[in-house]
């Protein structure tokens, strides 16, 4: 066969056609990867999707990488949505823009069981991602919203471990009683609280603010805040790792009076009695000078700081068929007091959301959820050892030879810490949800939903006390033991409670040319169930057996409960929208409660709410400048049941066998007593709610939401207070007589912007003022109408109104004294009735309480390469707090009332005297009423995320490691007093004080 002179021609042809080949085999593309803001994102993955053939992103976000035309880079990071990218034949150089799964997921919003797109929402909605919520680094999810969304009030009344959590209501108070939100996770209510949720689970959270409400009925008239958990996705496995440690201190402590204040206190005390000086000039001037030492209690008392410490650990992942996101967490912190070694708070949480494509049309989900709370503290709580230690006197030593001295009182705060006494609670929660959705063949659109939930938890509480001992010297000079009582004794409390929600709900959602309908109607069940018992003896003869058999059973006590609520509801909701511009919606809920009689359970609750896209009118399309602009209003009928069960019937309680039942034969039996008449009207509160809003994006960067709303509650449960005598002896059950009005505006700005490739920056402002006052309170014609609740804001204080100070005889002459007493350094009183006597008549309604009417916030956030900064600024005002601090012998005084006290040789003081008559003491007045506006630095944090060319060598995606403050500044007008942080409402102080803490952490991907 003759083929040589072919051979080099097919060989030339073969070559040709592989040209084309040789070059895409060997084609390098280079690119760089950037955010939505131009921000380089370090580290992102781009790999050629069905190959193992890829690369990572430098710190600038470049890459490079040699592929082939016709096959597809994946390129994504962690917190972005992936993005593919096809190469053809001129791709040499690619700039991608990640968009951040932050920034996805606004353009959803969460709402009412079920979701809509940003754009089509018609009410007051604040959705904010779960990215967010981490930026604080709190334990309690409640507190990581402060001052991040507007409309919703935060306040941190407590920040003792295990009970840190915050209280918050939607757009203020507008009831007499629970003004909390309703929680709804996942789709289920009233399954758990904000507080002890991971943060590091959360995806979102949203906040209903007006009719958006009304799906929930009769539970929705404080607002609705959805929690949404982080469920799986399409892709590799991603372990995420986050550990976080913080050292927590008091924000601050009162500043109390000194040994030698408080000598000179007692002494004009002792001087204005007539009596002898109890302290001579020599022992004060040892006092001031050190010689005979001080004792600074709450040093004494309260370490610097305590450690705590968080950890996440999460799998997330999937495929088309099976999607799964697994976490595990734990929380451990510790006692702030001295020598303690028994108060501690531990936490173990683990969350398991899993979904199934069963078939094309079917997909099931199973989510299950656990947490495991240890609370340990002394037996007695912190407000007995908080004010023992503001109260005890600086001229007694807190030791001697180390060991606790009598102390106030036989009441040495160290002796009850220090003390084997406890009080112990474990409480266990288990969540289980199985959820379904089925794709209808015969019409499209049409799709079938539901879940069954099942809750249980359960609660273990131990308390046992002791005597705690101090110790002092006899006449001798031996030290010897003291006890402030003799009692033992040992309570056990164990409670559980279930409850099961069922739920099915039919939906259709279809778009016709310029017609987008979207519906559903639903229905849902609920029971819940709960038990409680109680046992306790005293009496013990060992204080090292602590179980209930070992007291004496002479003193066995026990007690219990039960208590079961059912609700079964009927819901839906229509939406509707032409040309993407008008847009109309309707929901309602025909809700039933257990708790009302059988002919008050049923209520019907609607909203309706209307939208207008003006950025897609015609008239808008030249407006370059201006990329969307959405005027919305809503108008709804909310309901609030969350009131004690089963007011529509004769209460009873029953009496004990300790005499205070009846004596037959000289023997003690258990009665029936009647309590509270019947209300068989008794209904929930309802409460209508409109709002206005405009919301909308400039230049792509400025984007604003600004709501002016208006809320009317009736029917909230109040007594009659004067319409029926009180001769006549009956137990009067509270009527649905009560209305309240709520007016004000809240909303939102955020910008965005970017100084070079590398520096990109946030700004975002939020603002609240929400004012309330009564319509209508049964007070009668004989009150004055400057005391009348009545037009005033709910919570307010009625004070004497202080016009001066009694400095001179000719004071005490021409100005009446309360109740007809008065002396030099007394407060002087307005006259308000014109009498010429200062009574309670005078008293005057105060235009605020504790609630703050105005709370704002300043988000601040950089990005610069690989650092990041971000802060959270949030201010509250519109606030007050009457205090009531002691100031008798016996007790110490906070050294501002001590320093500015009128005294004989301080006659221009701005305060009473400390001996001001009994009178006076404890009266609410204008002076001991403080204003508690202030702006704190709720949270600042710095952090560097490692380049990707220093973790590949580990194995290692993604690692950042920050510093965070969390309340590290405050501004306020008490700190210059030394009194307590403005967010602690007890008015004598004696709470566990407000934290801050210095937090470092790292968080891994793998």
């Amino acid at each position: 066969m003759r083929t040589t002179g072919h051979a080099p021609r097919y060989l030339l042809i073969l070559l040709l056609f592989s040209l084309p080949m040789l070059s895409m085999a060997q084609k390098r593309v280079t690119g760089r990867v950037a955010d939505s803001t131009n921000a380089p994102v370090a580290g992102a993955s781009v790999t050629v999707r069905g190959s193992a053939t890829g690369a990572r992103t430098d710190n600038s976000g470049q890459f490079s990488l040699d592929v082939s035309e016709g096959q597809t880079l994946v390129i994504s990071s962690v917190g972005y949505e992936p993005v593919e990218q096809l190469i053809s034949a001129s791709t040499s150089v690619l700039n991608i823009t990640l968009r951040s799964s932050a920034a996805v997921l606004s353009d959803v919003v969460v709402v009412g069981y079920g979701t809509q797109r940003k754009k089509e929402v018609t009410t007051a909605v604040t959705q904010i991602s779960g990215r967010e919520v981490l930026e604080s680094q709190s334990v309690t999810l409640s507190n990581a919203l402060t001052g991040k969304v507007p409309g919703l009030i935060v306040n941190q009344r407590n920040s003792r471990p295990g009970s840190d959590g915050a209280v918050y209501s939607v757009r203020g108070i507008s009831t007499y009683r629970n003004n909390s939100a309703l929680i709804v996770v996942d789709g289920v209510a009233n399954r758990d609280g904000l507080d002890r949720i991971d943060p590091n689970d959360v995806e979102s959270i949203t906040v209903l603010k007006d009719a958006s409400a009304a799906i929930y009925g009769a539970q929705s008239a404080n607002g609705v805040i959805l929690v949404t958990t982080k469920r799986g996705k399409s892709g590799k496995p991603r372990l995420t790792y986050s550990y976080n440690h913080g050292f927590v201190s008091p924000v601050r402590l009162i500043k109390m009076s000194d040994a030698a204040t408080y000598a000179r206190k007692v002494n004009d005390l002792a001087l204005q009695s007539g009596q002898a000086l109890p302290f001579t000039d020599q022992q004060i001037t040892d006092y001031e000078n050190g010689t005979t030492p001080s004792t600074n209690w709450l040093d004494e008392v309260y370490e610097n700081y305590y450690n705590q410490d968080r950890q996440s650990l999460t799998v997330s992942g999937g495929n088309e068929s099976v999607k799964y996101f697994v976490s595990g967490g734990t929380v451990s912190q510790g006692s702030i007091l001295t020598n303690d070694n028994t108060s501690k708070y531990r936490q173990y949480n683990f969350r398991s959301n899993v979904d199934v494509q069963v078939s094309k049309r079917l997909s099931v989900g199973l989510d299950l959820s656990g947490r495991r709370q240890n609370t340990n503290f002394t037996f007695a709580d912190e407000q007995r050892i908080y004010s023992s230690a503001v109260l005890a006197i600086p001229t007694i030593p807190a030791t001697i030879d180390g060991l606790p001295a009598r102390g106030r009182q036989n009441d040495n705060p160290l002796a009850i810490v220090t003390s084997p006494a406890y009080d112990r609670t474990q409480f266990n929660l288990i969540n289980g949800t199985v959820r379904f959705e089925y794709k209808i063949p015969a019409i499209t659109g049409l799709t079938l939903d539901g879940f069954g939930a099942l809750d249980y938890s359960q609660s273990f509480r131990g308390r046992w006390e002791q005597p705690h001992y101090f110790y002092e010297r006899n006449t001798a000079g031996d030290l010897q033991r003291l006890a402030n009582n003799s009692n033992t004794s040992l309570t056990r409390i164990y409670s559980e409670a279930n409850s099961y929600t069922l739920n099915a709900k039919l939906n259709y959602n279809r778009s016709f040319n310029v017609h987008d309908i979207n519906a559903f109607v639903a229905v849902e069940r609920n029971n819940t169930r709960s038990d409680l018992f109680q046992a306790g003896r005293n009496g013990y003869l060992s204080s090292q057996i602590d179980q209930l058999f070992a007291g004496s059973p002479a003193t066995q006590t026990n007690t219990g409960n039960a208590g079961e609520t059912a609700r079964l509801n009927y819901f839906g909701r229509v939406g509707y929208a032409f040309s993407k511009k008008y847009l109309a919606q309707f929901q309602f809920r025909y809700d039933g409660s257990q708790i009302f009689a059988e002919d008050k359970r049923f209520g019907f609750f609607p909203g309706i709410s209307a939208g207008w896209v003006l950025s897609e009118e015609n008239f808008m399309r030249d407006v370059k400048f201006l990329n969307s602009l959405k005027l919305r209003a809503s108008y709804g009928l909310l309901g609030n049941d969350r009131i004690a069960q089963f007011q529509y019937l004769n209460l009873y309680t029953l009496s004990s066998t300790n005499g205070s039942g009846y004596v037959i034969n000289g023997s003690n039996f258990n009665v029936l007593n009647p309590g509270v008449a019947a209300n068989p009207d008794v209904t929930w509160e309802t409460k209508k709610t409109f709002d206005i809003g405009l919301e909308g994006t400039v230049l792509g960067k400025l984007s604003f939401e600004l709501d002016y709303f208006q809320m009317r509650t009736k029917d909230i449960l109040s007594p009659r207070n004067v319409s029926v005598p009180n001769y006549t002896g009956l137990i009067l059950p509270d009527e649905n007589i009560g209305v309240v009005q709520n007016n004000g505006f809240d909303g939102q700005v955020n910008y965005n912007g970017r100084v070079s490739k590398d520096f990109t920056f946030s700004v975002g402002v939020n603002a609240t003022y929400a004012k309330n006052h009564v319509v209508f309170n049964d007070e009668g014609t004989t009150v004055p109408s400057y005391q009348k609740q009545e037009g005033k804001p709910i919570g307010t204080f009625l004070l004497y109104d202080v016009i001066g100070m009694y400095r001179t005889p000719d004071d005490i002459a021409k100005f009446p004294g309360l109740n007809g007493v008065k002396a030099l350094g007394d407060l002087i009183y307005r006259d308000v009735n014109g009498d010429g006597l200062i009574t309670v008549d005078d008293r005057v309604r105060s235009d605020y309480g504790n609630a703050p009417r105005l709370q704002y916030g300043l988000l601040l956030g950089a990005h610069y390469k690989g650092i990041d900064f971000s802060a959270n600024l949030m201010g509250q005002g519109k606030s007050m707090i009457q205090y009531d601090y002691i100031v008798a012998v016996g007790n110490n005084t906070p050294e501002y009332y001590v320093k500015n006290a009128w005294t004989p040789s301080n006659t221009t003081a701005s305060l009473p005297r400390i001996g001001r008559s009994l009178a006076q003491a404890g009266q609410g007045n204008t002076v001991n009423t403080r204003n508690i506006t202030f702006v704190r630095l709720k949270n600042i944090e710095l952090g560097y995320t490692i380049p990707a060319s220093v973790l590949g060598k580990i194995g290692v995606q993604g690692a950042r490691i920050y510093v965070n403050g969390y309340n590290l500044l405050t501004f306020d007008k008490l700190k210059k007093d030394g009194l307590q942080d403005p967010e602690e409402v007890n008015p004598q102080g004696w709470q566990f004080p407000q934290t801050k803490s210095v937090n470092f952490g790292i968080n891994i991907n793998l």
